[in-house]
């Protein structure tokens, strides 16, 4: 079952497969989450896997200082279909501080 991840604006940014690697609603890798950290697929932070209400996001924290990056994943093998994209949702407001993450 893959988990859906929206931007804070309310538009659907990709999912996260079972096996944790992440994609946009093309179906293109964008990184995967580890612990519940997201990094993108060079190995660099881009925040934590958070869930608001029913919605998941990846959301970072502009005044914390973040880990350290990590050593890139092998790319995940490829998509054998693309699901149909989710419909957006409405915007949430963040706390002071969040970003989205991608």
């Amino acid at each position: 079952m893959n988990t859906n991840i929206f931007k804070s604006n309310g538009i659907y940014l990709g999912f996260l497969r079972d096996d944790n690697y992440l994609f946009s609603r093309d179906g293109l890798y964008l990184g995967w989450i580890e612990s519940g950290y997201a990094w993108d697929i060079s190995g660099q932070f881009r925040g934590q896997l958070t869930k608001i209400g029913q919605n998941n996001y990846v959301l970072k924290n502009m005044y914390a200082v973040p880990p350290l990056p990590k050593t890139p994943k092998p790319f995940p093998p490829p998509l054998t279909s693309i699901f149909d994209p989710q419909s957006n949702i409405p915007p949430i407001v963040l706390p002071f501080g969040l970003t989205d993450g991608f």
